[in-house]
């Protein structure tokens, strides 16, 4: 057991499970959902000191979320689900996403930031382990597509006290409950990872 930010953190072998989709969720090509406000996103890069190569690969990045999530993209790194929760994009190479929008557009981890309260009904996927990379945050219960790659990623289940998350297979085969929150996994394994239900 370890204490990470305030919160009690219980790791566990989480077998095979979680993000078998949020780089895949990555993976797909294409700008089909092109940004309206491309200006703002574009200052938001000339503000964080972002080179051209950081700049093109956080938008590829996004692009590819946009794609596989259908959400609508609010900042340069940020992209909101509406009613379901919303994407927050780490550069390449970096542990964790950085805020480059203000307001409701700030990147914000609703699991383990700083500011986020016990039980705050969030449940947060991380592409890589020990909560770093890029974190898909969900507070709607529903299925949503688990789409990142085969490797090891991490999770943190801050529903309200006692609500568990599934997780399925690409058969729609349940493979792990999570215990209630709150509870978590540092070194979780997405790979066989298709659908979560964070309730």
């Amino acid at each position: 057991m370890i204490v990470h930010t305030g919160k009690r953190v219980t790791l566990g072998r989480f077998f095979a499970a979680l993000t078998g989709g949020l780089l895949m969720l990555a993976a797909g090509l294409g700008t089909a959902h092109a940004s309206p406000g491309a200006e703002p996103f574009a200052q938001q890069a000339r503000a964080a000191h972002l080179s051209t190569d950081q700049t093109t690969a956080l938008k590829s990045e996004v692009n590819r979320y946009l794609k596989l999530t259908g959400g609508q993209q609010v900042a340069l790194n940020k992209i909101v689900m509406p009613g379901r929760g919303e994407v927050l994009v780490a550069l390449p190479g970096e542990a964790h996403p950085r805020s480059l929008g203000s307001g409701v557009a700030a990147a914000v981890d609703h699991c383990l930031g700083a500011d986020a309260p016990l039980y705050d009904g969030w449940f947060c996927a991380y592409y890589s382990a020990n909560f770093q990379g890029t974190e898909v945050q969900w507070y709607t219960c529903g299925t949503y597509d688990m789409n990142f790659t085969t490797h090891g990623g991490s999770w943190s289940n801050n529903q309200t006290r006692g609500r568990q998350a599934r997780m399925y297979g690409k058969s729609g085969n349940l493979i792990y409950t999570t215990p209630g929150a709150y509870s978590s996994d540092a070194s979780a394994n997405w790979w066989s990872i298709w659908k979560i239900k964070p309730c």
